[in-house]
């Protein structure tokens, strides 16, 4: 069943005034907690300001449906300030910085209309007031001037562009939050988990053949003296004393393979918390303690929410076309044309 996106754009975007506001032509959902080559996660959004301007002077419509994203124009904040753009520029920048173009075709066009339909829906809750988007990885996507890319990548993320040109994802005929990250270390996780509020499309899935990737496994070192006073810091009732063995007690999983909650010196600790403690790449930990400190191994690398660029990319070398990919890493979901 073919959807109209548009339409279901129509409030937020105001479409009844863009003839007169249309920008001249000129990051992330990637869990970049994200992370560099391929980075990226985005975040839950955030409330727009009170004081934000109409969404309309941030996202203007196409004016010919046959080239979507030439003829959609955004607000982009760089760091450079505000800069006014069409969509195909924009997203050729985000693929450039946001994935390898070895990772090959259909992992980059899976990559294009994710962030495509991150964007559209950053149009619909901008987390700025003057732009739908930023270039910073924390926040939105990553974004890459393609003028200052190699001729021969620039070339590859602007076919993934053009040949996914105005194609998103629904689920239910609305937009859906495409989040993405770098690598799952096996399987990707619910959000849920990670965000605390539940969406149906955002489930953990397996993701094999992500082993060549940078961060599948990593260690991590930390002194006692250091891990105690980072838990005192998040829980001052903590008891660490005696064998630091001892120490841990139950761990409880997420359905993603990452650690829910840990018992540590008699407190719980969620394995969300402890990650932005300690800095870990992901959750899904393990930790070895002794009096010589503790050792954290993680697997994976992002918040591990959404679509694994690693395991679009092994899904790509084996052969599957970038739908199938999406269809994957997004449960459910629609994939539909946004000028239809």
């Amino acid at each position: 069943m073919r959807q109209s996106v548009l339409a279901s754009l129509a409030a937020a975007l105001l479409w009844a005034s863009l003839a007169l506001l249309l920008l001249p032509a000129g990051q992330s959902a990637s869990g970049s907690d994200p992370l560099p080559a391929p980075t990226r996660e985005p975040e839950a959004a955030a409330t727009t300001e009170s004081s934000a301007p109409p969404a309309s002077e941030l996202c203007a419509a196409p004016a010919e449906p046959a080239a979507f994203d030439t003829g959609c124009q955004l607000a982009v904040l760089t760091e450079d300030g505000v800069v006014r753009m069409d969509l195909e520029r924009y997203l050729t920048g985000v693929l450039l910085a946001e994935m390898p173009v070895s990772f090959g075709r259909e992992a980059l066009k899976a990559q294009a209309v994710a962030s495509r339909t991150y964007t559209l829906s950053r149009c619909r809750n901008p987390r700025h007031t003057e732009a739908a988007v930023c270039t910073d990885s924390h926040c939105c996507q990553a974004w890459r001037d393609p003028a200052e890319a190699e001729p021969e990548a620039r070339a590859q993320a602007e076919a993934a562009v053009r040949d996914t040109d105005g194609l998103v994802l629904l689920y239910q005929g609305r937009l859906i939050d495409a989040t993405f990250f770098s690598c799952s270390g096996g399987r990707t996780e619910d959000a849920a988990a990670v965000w605390g509020s539940e969406l149906p499309y955002l489930k953990a899935v397996e993701s094999p053949g992500e082993e060549d990737a940078a961060h599948y496994t990593d260690e991590l070192r930390v002194s006692l003296a250091d891990f105690q006073a980072k838990l005192e810091a998040l829980d001052h009732e903590v008891q660490l004393s005696g064998d630091p063995c001892a120490w841990a007690e139950a761990v409880q999983y997420t359905a993603g393979g990452g650690v829910a909650s840990v018992t540590l010196g008699g407190r719980a600790f969620r394995g969300t918390a402890l990650r932005k403690a300690f800095g870990l790449r992901s959750t899904a930990f393990s930790l070895s303690l002794s009096a010589d400190g503790v050792v954290f191994t993680t697997r994976g690398n992002g918040h591990r929410v959404g679509m694994s660029q690693y395991g679009a990319a092994a899904m790509a070398r084996a052969g599957n076309d970038f739908e199938t990919i999406l269809k994957w890493y997004y449960s459910g979901v629609e994939l539909a044309r946004a000028e239809e």
